[in-house]
């Protein structure tokens, strides 16, 4: 049940992240900014809302309940910390992500910059060098 309802908040989210994508692939303006702010409240709503304050707090305190059904203690508390790590984690890599989702933004909106930082590594030139017939 659990990873149905992480499947399900992380597919909703994913629709506006790539609607986002195509826009500033296709160069249009007005489209990129209404995706992407539409791809940061969903975001904001399903992953850093929904995640930690219902499907984590679910399998945090709501799970215990399952040791009346006749399981295995042991297992199920083996189990169980593996939940909890794992999703603990995936929401720190979302607020991770979040906040880089808010500093695109501020180029977005301050600068007027429209490149996506996941396609450059570290240190690389941004602008790209021109070729030899343009030299």
């Amino acid at each position: 049940r659990v990873g149905s309802m992480v499947f399900m908040v992380h597919d909703i989210s994913d629709v506006p992240v790539d609607l986002s994508k195509l826009a500033n692939f296709m160069k249009w303006k007005m489209a990129t900014g209404i995706c992407f702010g539409s791809m940061v409240v969903v975001w904001l709503v399903f992953r850093l809302s929904v995640l930690p304050l219902v499907i984590y707090k679910s399998v945090l305190f709501e799970s215990i309940l399952m040791l009346k059904n006749n399981i295995d203690p042991k297992l199920f508390l083996a189990y169980w910390y593996f939940f909890v790590i794992l999703l603990g984690v995936i929401i720190l890599l979302h607020a991770t992500w979040f906040t880089m989702f808010i500093k695109m933004g501020y180029y977005l909106l301050v600068k007027g910059e429209r490149h996506d930082f996941t396609e450059h590594k570290k240190g690389e030139n941004l602008q790209q060098t021109p070729t030899k017939k343009e030299q």
